[in-house]
C-alpha cells in the first residue's frame, strides 16, 4: 500500500512541474531580444497594413515582405515588378489576352503601332478562288499561289559587267570596258508619261498606266 501511495506522489510532483514549465510567463525583454527577431519590428508594413504579405528573402532566414497588387492598382500603373497579384488581376489579364486573340478565322492578326496585338488582321490569298483585287489586294500571299502565278508583269533590266580593267585592285573606277546585257525580271517599271516606258519595246514606248508601264496594246512610235 505504502508503494501505491509514493508512486502516485512522484506522479503528481512530476505533473505539477511540467504544467509549472509550460505555464511559466515570460518576460517581455525574452520576447523582444529572442522571438521578435523571426519577424522583424522595423522595415514592415505598420503605416500601410493589409497592403503587404511577410516572405522569406533570397537570403535563409530571413524575413522580409511583399507588396499585394490588386486590380485598381494594376491599372492605375501602381504595382511594382516584385509584388505578388490577386485573382481579380489574373482574370482581368486572361480576359484581355482572350479577346486579343479572337479574329476572323484564316487571318493572321496584325500588330498596332505600339507593338501590341490589334483588333486588325490580314486575310491570306491561296488563289484558289481567283483574283479580286477588291478584296484581295492586301491579303497575304501563301507560297503555292506565287509559285503558280503566271500573269506578274515583267521588266527589263540592264546588267552591267567589267571586262576590262586599267589596273588593280578590279574595282568599278578601274574599270575601262564595260559589258552591258538585258535581263527579263519579274516586277513593274514606276512611270509618270508615256515617255517613261521604253524598255518593253524595241522602238517607241508603252503606255504608263497608274504607274505602271502596259505593253499589252504595243508599243506606240515615238
Amino acid at each position: 500500500m505504502k508503494k501505491y501511495l509514493l508512486f502516485g506522489v512522484i506522479a503528481s510532483v512530476l505533473s505539477i512541474n511540467a504544467y509549472a514549465v509550460s505555464a511559466t510567463v515570460t518576460s517581455k525583454d525574452y520576447v523582444d531580444t529572442t522571438r521578435q527577431a523571426t519577424i522583424p519590428a522595423s522595415g514592415t508594413n505598420a503605416s500601410t497594413p493589409g497592403d503587404t504579405v511577410v516572405t522569406y528573402t533570397s537570403t535563409a532566414g530571413t524575413i522580409g515582405e511583399r507588396g499585394i497588387c490588386d486590380a485598381e492598382t494594376y491599372y492605375d500603373g501602381n504595382c511594382g515588378y516584385t509584388n505578388l497579384v490577386t485573382t481579380d488581376v489574373i482574370g482581368s489579364v486572361l480576359d484581355y489576352v482572350d479577346e486579343a486573340l479572337i479574329g476572323l478565322p484564316g487571318t493572321v492578326p496584325i500588330y498596332d503601332g505600339n507593338g501590341y496585338l490589334g483588333d486588325e488582321s490580314r486575310g491570306i490569298y491561296d488563289g484558289s478562288n481567283g483574283y479580286n483585287s477588291s478584296t484581295d489586294a492586301d491579303k497575304l500571299v501563301t507560297a503555292a499561289a506565287l509559285q503558280s502565278a503566271t500573269n506578274l508583269p515583267e521588266k527589263t533590266v540592264t546588267y552591267k559587267t567589267c571586262v576590262g580593267w586599267s589596273g588593280t585592285p578590279h574595282t568599278d573606277a578601274n574599270c575601262l570596258l564595260w559589258n552591258l546585257s538585258n535581263t527579263d525580271v519579274y516586277g513593274a517599271e514606276h512611270c509618270r508619261r508615256n515617255s517613261d516606258c521604253v524598255l518593253g519595246c524595241s522602238s517607241g514606248y508603252g503606255e504608263c498606266n497608274n504607274g505602271i508601264c502596259d505593253y499589252s496594246n504595243g508599243c506606240m512610235v515615238s
